[in-house]
């Protein structure tokens, strides 16, 4: 096998040494001034056997090879992605050789472009852990409790969380970052008189009422209060204080005994490290969540074919030229195929001749 392992490794560099020549030879006039993407639109899409010559069967079985050649082969395919200008992004780095070994021998028929200038990010994680070809070592059926916000926001987050723990309403401009805070007692009775003027303390006269946008971040409800005991308690891992807990929450006014308990408990500061971290979460998903729901806009404004001007491009408007009919990639069920062809067409559909370095005869 040493000897085979020998050969094969040199005939993996040999193809690293000699990539393959590009597979057009004129940037199309329209996109004189943009190399890359015509190399993008006009470079087809073929498997790693296809580009290197070497065939998929020739890589033995990663149970028939022992550590060092794994890891010879391993380093072999890499110089070969390197020479295709190929860079596969998602491969764990935790993940042992010969599992690795197994993923690139297998996805030796990925379909992959031969970019020379402008390179190309290799993908193989399928994003569900039934199919992902890195198996346990991918993350890809990981839930990310993290929401990411933009950075100007995280220093008010201990602030709101603080506030929203004392039963606070606030209310947050995205723009100003100035916070409103309205106590719960306003909400169930809005007409209440302040201390202060003696005059009622009317919905309409808030200030948040006068901005354009904000977010809210309410406090936390009885469910939101219950899963954050249940993490708690699964945190601490400890038997009978879980009895204890379970028994507080089916009583009467449950959270009020049980702060009371927790307070006076031994684990009275694991609690309020834990609440700070939970809450601060909390309220990071609630900024997130308004982020997210505050895009209004129109699927059908940002999706489609434009023009450099903005304008809308029908596909169906787009004339088809003959080249196109007796093209493989015209009767192809490739989706994005089927764009970087439309795209092409559309940016020559005013010039007397139509140029196409992709063009392949059914």
């Amino acid at each position: 096998m040493n000897r085979y392992i020998d050969q094969l490794i040199e005939d993996l560099e040999t193809a690293a040494n000699n990539p393959p020549a590009p597979v057009y030879f004129d940037t199309p006039p329209h996109l004189a001034e943009a190399p890359d993407i015509a190399e993008l639109a006009l470079v087809p899409f073929k498997t790693i056997e296809e580009w290197t010559g070497i065939k998929q069967e020739v890589f033995p079985c990663f149970d028939e090879l022992h550590a060092v050649q794994w890891e010879r082969v391993n380093e072999a395919i890499f110089k070969v992605f390197d020479s295709l200008n190929i860079k596969l992004i998602d491969a764990p780095g935790d993940m042992p050789p010969e599992m690795l070994y197994d993923v690139l021998t297998t996805n030796w028929d990925a379909q992959v472009q031969y970019l020379p200038s402008s390179g190309m990010d290799l993908e193989l994680c399928t994003g569900d852990p039934d199919t992902c070809p890195y198996g346990e070592f991918c993350s890809c059926g990981d839930e990310f409790d993290e929401k990411e916000i933009p950075s100007r926001f995280q220093e008010l987050v201990p602030e709101i969380a603080n506030k929203i723990d004392d039963g606070i309403f606030c209310y947050l401009n995205p723009e100003t970052l100035e916070i409103e805070e309205i106590p719960k007692h306003l909400f169930d009775d809005p007409e209440i008189f302040d201390l202060e003027t003696g005059e009622p303390v009317l919905p309409e006269e808030w200030e948040f009422s006068k901005w354009e946008s904000y977010y809210v971040i309410n406090p936390l409800d009885s469910d939101d209060l219950n899963q954050m005991i249940f993490e708690f308690d699964q945190f601490i891992e400890d038997e009978e204080f879980s009895k204890d807990i379970f028994q507080i929450l089916d009583q009467h006014k449950p959270f009020k005994k049980f702060r009371l308990f927790i307070l006076n408990s031994a684990y009275r500061e694991n609690w309020l490290a834990f609440k700070k971290q939970w809450l601060e979460k909390y309220v990071k998903e609630q900024i997130f969540n308004e982020i997210n729901n505050n895009f209004n806009y129109n699927y059908e404004d940002i999706n489609g074919f434009f023009n450099d001007d903005g304008t809308r491009i029908d596909p169906d408007s787009v004339p088809i030229p003959g080249l196109c009919i007796i093209c493989r990639k015209y009767h192809s069920d490739d989706w994005e195929e089927n764009v970087f062809c439309t795209l092409n067409r559309n940016d020559q559909r005013d010039e007397p001749d139509f140029l196409c370095g992709a063009f392949e005869k059914i």
